[in-house]
């Protein structure tokens, strides 16, 4: 495990400083409601109807689903940590920012209350939430990469599917471009979005920006390739510059000017809810194998994790919720259908509820379209996210080539985090 560094300590100095502003109320652990013990769940999902579930199972507590944003869900939670007042019992954060609070010392070592069902999750799930032998969190749901595409334009360009490897992909792209289509959207201007597609796209190779103990690699030749890739993609117009999540984007999908997405299995949900009316005209399939690699891999965008403070006066009740929530089969069901939740436990797998097909993707199956996986090292998330970034919109621009972005990428990360 990495040691603390000037960056995080500096950042730590600055949010304390700021705890007045960033904290307001919270940590009502350990309080009575109806006669049971009220445990605070801190979380940005609309789960409200997971806890129900959970709380019925229960007679001596219950749960309470305390919502408010992913940022405002961080900022708190490091403060209170730190200062060693206010945390809730249970708090959600992502994959990317989980080594923020598990690098502060301040959360419960769950190792012996779950040695009984860690084995279950994969191997890159286990390494994401053990630090120097302690399991400070369990993996609530995973965020893997497949590739959503225009079912009816494939179709009608007689493009051969599914798709097996990136270079078939490019060929498919050269097929769409001269007939006036891009075959993928490019986040340009990049922030979080293109960030987040970088390391997707690096953990489809089986690569990392950190090594497993938190060092930054490199000369890191798979993140000059990621770059170099969506750089040619942008450069040649196979893809096109929109920013993510606008009208705009949602419009050239609708419209067909996009005929494929490489992204996130919950993207799913969005796609239907975004355009309800090209139902049946949207498939999915893995996401391609890169030639030079031996394995089709997933990347990862995101995904959750269940941590629980060392300060709760709850934690043997807070270990059931986590457990059941992430560790059952019924927990990880109840996940699913909240919020589109792909299952972390792999035993989940094997339920019917995530073997049947969407009508809306003609019938495709979209948890039968992940690829294997391996561990992503998100040591620093905040402040490499935000380089990437920068580094990015340069290399879209023209000012630097991707071989200087990946040399600046490296460098200040570095530097950011002696």
């Amino acid at each position: 495990m990495m040691k603390k560094t000037k960056y995080f300590v500096l950042g730590m100095v600055l949010l304390l400083a700021t705890a007045a502003t960033l904290y307001a109320g919270g940590g009502q652990s350990g309080s009575r409601a109806g006669g049971k013990a009220k445990l605070e769940y801190w979380t940005w999902l609309t789960n409200q109807d997971v806890v129900a579930e959970f709380n019925k199972t229960q007679t001596d507590f219950e749960v309470e689903h305390v919502q408010m944003s992913h940022a405002d869900i961080n900022d708190k939670l490091v403060v209170a940590l730190m200062s060693g007042a206010g945390a809730p019992d249970i708090a959600t954060t992502t994959h990317r920012y989980f080594s923020l609070h598990g690098t502060t010392g301040k959360l419960y070592d769950l190792a012996s209350s779950v040695r009984d069902i860690i084995s279950g999750f994969p191997e890159s799930l286990q390494s994401l939430v053990t630090l120097n032998g302690k399991v400070y969190a369990l993996p609530a749901d995973i965020s893997p990469s497949v590739l959503w595409y225009r079912r009816d334009i494939f179709q009608q360009y007689n493009i051969r599917t599914p798709i097996e490897t990136w270079d078939d992909y490019d060929a498919a792209a050269r097929v769409l471009k001269n007939n006036g289509i891009y075959v993928m959207p490019i986040f340009n201007p990049a922030g979080t979005w293109g960030s987040n597609a970088i390391s997707m796209f690096l953990g489809s190779r089986g690569a990392n920006l950190f090594t497993a103990d938190g060092k930054v690699i490199e000369n890191n030749r798979d993140l000059e390739f990621a770059l170099t890739y969506f750089y040619n993609m942008n450069k040649t117009g196979l893809g096109q510059s929109v920013t993510l999540f606008t009208p705009e984007f949602w419009g050239e999908l609708k419209s067909g000017n996009i005929a494929s997405w490489p992204m996130n299995v919950a993207e799913g949900a969005n796609i239907k809810r975004n355009m309800p009316e090209l139902s049946g005209k949207w498939g999915v399939m893995p996401f391609p194998k890169w030639n030079d690699k031996p394995e089709k891999l997933s990347g990862f965008w995101g995904g959750t994790v269940l941590m629980i403070p060392d300060q709760s006066r709850n934690k043997d009740n807070a270990v059931k919720f986590v457990k059941w929530l992430c560790g059952t089969v019924e927990g990880q069901i109840a996940a699913s259908k909240a919020w589109n939740a792909v299952p972390a436990l792999t035993a989940a797998y094997a339920d019917s509820y995530y073997s049947q097909g969407d009508p809306y993707f003609g019938g495709d199956n979209v948890f039968a379209m992940i690829n294997k996986t391996a561990p992503f090292y998100y040591y620093h998330w905040a402040v490499v996210e935000k380089i990437l970034g920068e580094q990015i919109d340069l290399m879209f621009a023209d000012r630097i080539t991707p071989v200087q972005a990946r040399e600046a990428i490296e460098r200040e990360v570095m530097a950011a985090i002696r």
